[in-house]
């Protein structure tokens, strides 16, 4: 199963680079679109490896999209108000690029930990500890950030994928073991 996770993670997020490669580089409130349109390719790639092991998995996607809507808004949001302080302070240039950078980051800092409350919701039915998740996602994507710079373009999307995809694919295959340590032989 992690060899799949990882693969269909890089893969999803991969699709992040190729829209970065035809709408244009990767600035501010932008981030927003990329990274959600990776994530919903990358939970649906997800989704077979998943739906042996979780019933209902066909949510997972709709976990994904939601999360990068809800991220949107939340980090657009946050931008506008950054940027019309600094824009009060400052000149309106100045600010609106401010704007766009307080979007930017925080779309990045709050998607892992979004996309996590989502599907944890999914997870919490059939897993102990499922709140692992949660930790998981935001770390995961936390850290796959600092790590995508190490290649630039689809590479770079798709690096991010698949450390994300690591971090958060030991996660599950953690807590899959764990319930069939806790599942009665008679019932497996």
């Amino acid at each position: 199963m992690l060899p799949w996770w990882v693969l269909a993670s890089a893969g999803g997020y991969a699709v992040g680079g190729l829209i970065e490669a035809a709408a244009g580089p990767l600035t501010g409130v932008a981030v927003i679109g990329y990274v959600t349109a990776g994530g919903t390719v990358a939970a649906t790639l997800q989704w077979p490896a998943l739906r042996w092991h979780v019933s209902g998995a066909g949510r997972w996607v709709a976990g994904a999209i939601v999360a990068g809507a809800v991220v949107g808004v939340t980090s657009i949001a946050l931008g506008v108000v950054a940027g019309l302080g600094a824009g009060a302070v400052g000149d309106a240039d100045a600010g609106r690029a401010f704007g766009a950078d307080v979007a930017g980051v925080s779309a990045a800092v709050l998607y892992g930990a979004a996309v996590g409350v989502m599907q944890w919701r999914l997870l919490r039915r059939r897993f102990t500890r499922a709140g692992r998740w949660v930790l998981a996602s935001a770390a995961g994507w936390i850290v796959a950030g600092l790590t995508a710079g190490i290649a630039e373009g689809i590479a770079g999307w798709a690096v991010l994928g698949a450390v994300y995809g690591a971090i958060t694919g030991l996660v599950l295959v953690l807590l899959l073991r764990r319930r069939e340590s806790e599942t009665p032989a008679a019932e497996r």
